[in-house]
């Protein structure tokens, strides 16, 4: 499992959750090293580009081997048994913007089924 994020620039996705009725989760997902130089974080050098780049290095990466390189990281009150736990895996992001489901999981403790969701805006 990756450290807590101390800077967001950083991070490919994070999200604070509260899990009804007592539980809560906080998920991050850190852009990736670069799996040959291993010295710097791959990312977009403009946001339209379509690919991903080492800053050391200058190797580029498709978006579809960037997203193989995606790991989550989960930190969790379960609201069922109310045990705190950690979770982590590869992470396929999700292609679709209406996708509401971020990431499924279980507590450790309690077996509990239990899901990070996209934050929605509230209509007025």
């Amino acid at each position: 499992m990756d450290p807590k994020p101390s800077d967001i620039s950083e991070l490919d996705f994070f999200t604070r959750q509260v899990l009804e009725p007592k539980g809560f989760a906080f998920m991050w997902v850190y852009k990736p090293l670069c799996p040959d130089c291993k010295n710097s974080r791959l990312k977009k050098l403009k946001k339209r580009d379509k690919v991903y780049t080492c800053e050391s290095c200058k190797k580029t990466f498709e978006k579809g081997d960037y997203g193989e390189l995606l790991v989550y990281n989960i930190e969790y009150t379960c609201p069922k048994c109310g045990k705190q736990g950690t979770d982590s895996g590869k992470w396929k992001k999700p292609t679709s913007k209406t996708s509401t489901v971020m990431q499924k999981f279980e507590c450790k403790n309690c077996g509990e089924k239990l899901k990070v969701s996209r934050m929605s805006k509230k209509k007025k």
